[in-house]
């Protein structure tokens, strides 16, 4: 079992030309990162097209939005949306590039990820009995996610990244109060992250064999 995300930069054609060629330096170095937390292979097509592959398949959510927040942030740079689609099912990987396999997994992802929504995510999990609640899941966070602000998806990112701290905790890195971060993270809907989460990863590990 493998789990795949699919991914399209949207709109990078509106990029003057130093700001594409930034953007794409700087997924590069963002998904060889990745490859190394999850021990992933990856590769960037197209220009603005993007495949990432693993056998971390418990870890697919969390990547997913890591991706996204990523993206959407702003901090390296200009804050750009992206259409995801990740998918954990049959499939085995062979060399550095995942566009050079095949598979259940592989074929679900792209052909979803043709289906979707600009900036739309989604998730589908081979065998699934619950499934319709993953994609409904989905659709709801992809509408909260493409709203929020390029600051707002800095600090969401941040506080996935570095596994949900504590509100103190992550009050004390920005030298605010805990009542000035849980606020902000209300309002950028960060409670739905770790529910999010540990749905898909239960889904994931009940119909894709993810160790426990």
């Amino acid at each position: 079992m493998i789990m795949v995300i699919t991914g399209d930069l949207v709109r990078s054609t509106q990029l003057d030309t130093v700001d594409y060629q930034r953007t794409i330096r700087a997924l590069q170095h963002y998904l060889d990162a990745l490859s190394k937390q999850y021990e992933t292979v990856h590769s960037l097509y197209r220009g603005d097209g993007f495949q990432l592959a693993g056998y971390a398949t418990d870890q697919l959510p969390v990547i997913l939005l890591k991706i996204k927040l990523w993206l959407a942030s702003g901090e390296d740079i200009p804050a750009i949306h992206c259409t995801l689609s990740g998918a954990c099912g049959e499939g085995a990987l062979s060399g550095r590039d995942p566009g050079m396999n095949s598979g259940p997994a592989l074929i679900t992802s792209g052909r979803t990820l043709e289906t979707l929504r600009s900036a739309q995510l989604m998730l589908h999990i081979q065998n699934c009995p619950q499934q319709e609640a993953v994609a409904l899941l989905c659709n709801q966070l992809s509408y909260i996610l493409n709203r929020l602000s390029a600051r707002q998806s800095a600090l969401l990112y941040e506080y996935l990244n570095a596994g949900f701290p504590t509100h103190q905790a992550l009050a004390q890195t920005h030298d605010t109060t805990r009542q000035n971060i849980s606020e902000r993270l209300k309002a950028a809907g960060a409670d739905l992250l770790p529910e999010f989460i540990g749905f898909a990863q239960q889904c994931c590990r009940q119909s894709c064999g993810a160790p426990q």
